[in-house]
């Protein structure tokens, strides 16, 4: 189907489909951060193993992104789309009815799975539908819509748990799944495969089992211990699986990603970018809620309102910097973004025990407005880049950076944090020094990924 016959109007009504994915995707994430505390006390486990609530969750979304992508190419990105919402709000119903962490996970994992579905196949519809300047008002209008996920999430968020306890904040999903549904089924065209190719199993099975094995041991080595067997098995067997997947990728006729890609230098730059940006960021995901539950001894509905600035200046950060993409280089906005994303990460490091209200809200606005400059020319600047026939695949390997970066940097922060606290308290300091002081330093390796992504950004093309 040909969109460009399409009016304004109607691609428009067609991102509103999309962006209702997005939307559920980051209220999702946002109610689950606030829920962290409560659901740790509930099934009586600590930060290391209740963290993997939400890592679990983007650890199989990662897996399956280039996957997805891939096979968007081939087939309806439509359906695609659809059958992502219909999973995702299977594994929130899993979630809502969970009564031990074992059961939460596979809950999380088979949200990974729609998920993964619905991001990679959002970004390539939404390249398909807007060309020119008009592209880059629209991702930043999904950021936006990002931007208002966040801000609902922790506000809804905590007053759920309030209420009603943390399964409440699955049950909110299920009815934003049906209208999603609902309405991309008479909403989004079925565009046809731009190109017909073969789909390389093997390949994705290999590269699957990497970032599976990989990130597993990353997001688990804290609370098994990094020498232990199964995380050094785990770390060999990624190392093995990448080398059969990069073999493959030279050698087949039809591979399943396509590592000439990385060939265009807007595409490799902004990979790298997106990972460094994305480790800053959720450097602090997890540990704020713990940070403001057992040092400021606030209460959920308090810390969703005050995580609310966040989103804010996100929101309006993603509307300046899309409209900014017509005008000015990427370099320039995303580079700005990443001052923004070192400031907000040191003003976290420096904390102490008793802030300011002020304080923290001042941080988090510097964060906000950090995530939204820097994501959206990124964003564009990638999928813009790609050749027609791999959209979907560079739309998939983008948002793969993303999340890749998201769980890097929720489980080294946590690793971080969990070591210093662990050596501080050997020290001798108390519970509440100890605390800060991992804190600190989780927050000091925000920083050090800040300060890398804007010194490369600043030096691309």
């Amino acid at each position: 189907m040909n969109i460009g016959k399409f009016k304004l109007s109607r691609k428009w009504t067609i991102f509103s489909v999309t962006a209702n994915g997005t939307f559920m995707s980051t209220l999702s994430a946002g109610i689950v951060n606030i829920a962290l505390p409560t659901m740790s006390a509930q099934f009586q486990v600590d930060l290391d193993h209740i963290q993997l609530v939400v890592s679990m969750y983007l650890l199989v979304l990662t897996c399956l992104l280039p996957v997805f992508g891939k096979l968007s190419d081939l087939y309806s990105r439509k359906w695609m789309y659809l059958g992502g919402f219909i999973v995702f709000g299977v594994g929130a119903l899993m979630g809502a009815v969970s009564k031990s962490l074992g059961m939460m996970l596979l809950a999380r994992a088979v949200q990974g799975i729609g998920s993964s579905a619905m991001m990679a196949t959002s970004q390539a519809l939404i390249a398909q539908i807007f060309h020119g300047k008009s592209r880059g008002k629209a991702f930043g209008a999904i950021g936006a819509v990002v931007a208002c996920g966040s801000l609902a999430g922790p506000a809804i968020g905590g007053a759920l748990i309030q209420l009603w306890g943390w399964p409440s904040v699955f049950w909110v999903s299920v009815p934003i799944c049906i209208i999603g549904v609902w309405r991309g089924i008479y909403i989004i065209p079925r565009f046809k495969a731009v190109k017909k190719a073969k789909m390389d199993w093997y390949g994705a099975l290999c590269y699957s089992l990497t970032s599976f094995a990989f990130l597993y041991a990353l997001n688990t080595g804290s609370a098994s211990g990094w020498g232990s067997a199964k995380i050094l098995t785990c770390f060999a067997l990624s190392l093995v699986f990448f080398i059969l997947f990069l073999r493959r990728e030279r050698t087949s006729h039809s591979p399943f990603i396509g590592l000439d890609i990385f060939n265009i230098p807007a595409i490799s730059y902004g990979i790298i970018v997106a990972v460094l940006g994305f480790m800053s960021l959720f450097t602090n995901s997890v540990l704020l809620p713990f940070y403001l539950t057992d040092i400021m001894h606030m209460d959920p509905i308090h810390i969703g309102a005050l995580m609310l600035p966040f989103p804010l200046t996100l929101a309006a950060a993603s509307a300046v910097s899309g409209a900014l993409c017509a005008r000015w280089p990427a370099r320039i906005i995303t580079t700005v973004g990443f001052v923004f994303l070192f400031i907000s990460t040191l003003m976290f490091a420096f904390i102490g025990t008793s802030p300011s209200i002020s304080y923290i809200i001042l941080a988090q606005l510097v964060m906000g407005a950090g995530s939204g400059t820097f994501q959206v020319p990124n964003n564009n600047t990638v999928v813009s880049a790609a050749p027609k026939e791999k959209l979907g695949v560079v739309a998939s390997v983008n948002a793969l950076a993303r999340n890749a970066g998201m769980i890097m940097g929720i489980a080294l922060s946590v690793a971080i944090f969990t070591l210093v606290r662990k050596y501080a308290a050997a020290e001798g300091l108390e519970t509440v020094p100890a605390f800060i002081r991992g804190y600190m330093a989780a927050m000091m390796f925000g920083a050090l990924c800040a300060l890398a992504g804007g010194i490369l950004s600043a030096k691309r093309e």
